[in-house]
Order: structure tokens, then C-alpha cells, then sequence
């Protein structure tokens, strides 16, 4: 009796740890992101996003992407963001010609898709319409894992 006691409490053990182990980590076991914003951030760590970038306090190098949608979303306003370009025009008419068609893409959406294809032009490169940054390209990343990290800045309300 006492033996089929410990089988049965070792069983229900070893199926509680393993409804553990496809909770926490999929159904595959690999450990791999489920979500895109999953994706997102684990690209964010993997191409060195945290490096520069802190999130929520910090020593970066870059700026901290806490708040950063409400702060792209004041920036990227209509006006704002015609004012911005139109100082860029005048002051390097070369580097506005360049990037016309990329801002004009931008300036084609409104709200959140908006902020996605100014991120992803800010991707492809971060001195399409901010010639001082320091950021790196990612021209490398595809358009997969450009919406994936997107979809992950989109939580840094």
C-alpha cells in the first residue's frame, strides 16, 4: 500500500512538472518566444538594443525608451513632424532629397502606423531624418523582425 502511495504521488509530481514546463515554455520545450512582442524583446536584447537603451532608469548612451510611443506620437504629429523635415530641407537639401521618398511614406500613415513606419525607416537607418544620432543601422534585420521589434517598442507606453 505504502509503495502505490509514493508511485501515485511521484506520478501526479512528474505531471505537475511537466504542465509546468509546457506552461513556461510552449509546447516544444525550447524555450523560443510564442508572441511578437516575445520575439521582439528577445531581438531588442540580442541585437544590443540594451546596450545603449535602458527602459525605465538607467545609465544609456542612448535615450531611455521608457514612454517613448507618447513621446514618437508628440513628435510625429503633422505638424510637428512637417516642421522638423522642412528644417531639415533647408539645412541639408542634399540629405532631404536622399530621404524624400522614405518620408513621404511616413507621412502617409496617421497614429500608430504612423510611429510603426517611422520606426522601421528609423531602422533601416537612424540618420534618415536625424543626421547627429549615433544609433547604428539595421538595414540587417528583415521585415519580420523589424514588425516583431516593433511590436515590442509598442508596449513602452
Amino acid at each position: 500500500m505504502r509503495f502505490s502511495v509514493l508511485v501515485t504521488l511521484f506520478g501526479v509530481g512528474a505531471v505537475l512538472m511537466a504542465v509546468a514546463v509546457v506552461f513556461m515554455y510552449g509546447t516544444d520545450g525550447s524555450g523560443e518566444p510564442r508572441t511578437p512582442v516575445e520575439h521582439g524583446r528577445r531581438l531588442f536584447r540580442l541585437q544590443g538594443c540594451a546596450t545603449c537603451h535602458a527602459i525605465g532608469g538607467g545609465i544609456s548612451r542612448g535615450p531611455d525608451l521608457a514612454g517613448l510611443i507618447p513621446r514618437l506620437s508628440a513628435r510625429l504629429t503633422d505638424g510637428a513632424y512637417r516642421d522638423h523635415l522642412d528644417s531639415l530641407r533647408v539645412a541639408r537639401p542634399d540629405v532631404h532629397a536622399f530621404f524624400a521618398a522614405r518620408y513621404e511614406r511616413v507621412l502617409g500613415t496617421q497614429g500608430e502606423e504612423r510611429i510603426k513606419a517611422w520606426f522601421a525607416e528609423h531602422l533601416r537607418n537612424p540618420r534618415f531624418d536625424h543626421l547627429t544620432g549615433l544609433m547604428p543601422d539595421y538595414d540587417h534585420l528583415t521585415e519580420d523582425q523589424v514588425d516583431r521589434l516593433t511590436a515590442f517598442i509598442l508596449t513602452l507606453k
